[in-house]
């Protein structure tokens, strides 16, 4: 059976796949039983089992890529976008958070000079350029992977 999956940060990862707030809808068997038990636990998305007479948005194919002619508003695997709208080959499977992830992990937890009141951390502590959005992002990444650490732990 089908499945959709809708996440609420764009961009978000789980299960080997960068989700987006456009509900996109994966084949059956696209992922393994480990990885839809994952996607189901995971708060931040949504994930529906449908019948092949719901499906009305792109449909992802076996081999993780966007059927031609689906709607806007999808993932394509080998081509990302930045913030500043400059766009390269990147291929699958890649995080272009990750850089951004990697500073908040460097960040000292003790040093309040490095953290907003609310924990989050400082925008001076990013790359000059790098939008709210992105920050945003990549803190919710950046607990999201803890929670996971946490919980395997």
């Amino acid at each position: 059976m089908p499945i959709r999956i809708t996440s609420a940060i764009n961009g978000f990862r789980r299960a080997g796949v960068a989700h987006t707030t456009a509900p996109t809808t994966y084949p059956d068997q696209f992922f393994t039983a480990q990885q839809l038990a994952q996607l189901e636990a995971e708060p931040r998305l949504v994930v529906e089992h449908i019948s092949a007479d719901e499906i009305t948005d792109p449909v992802i194919d076996s081999q993780g890529t966007v059927e031609p002619d689906s709607v806007p508003g999808t993932v394509d695997t080998t081509t990302d976008t930045t913030s500043t709208g400059e766009t390269g080959e990147t291929g699958e499977g890649v995080n272009l958070l990750q850089p951004l992830i990697d500073v908040i992990a460097s960040l000292d937890p003790q040093d309040k000079a490095l953290w907003n009141k609310d924990d989050t951390p400082k925008a001076a502590n990013f790359p000059a350029g790098t939008s709210a959005e992105d920050r945003a992002n990549a803190w919710e990444m950046f607990k999201a992977g803890i929670d996971n650490q946490e919980q395997d732990a």
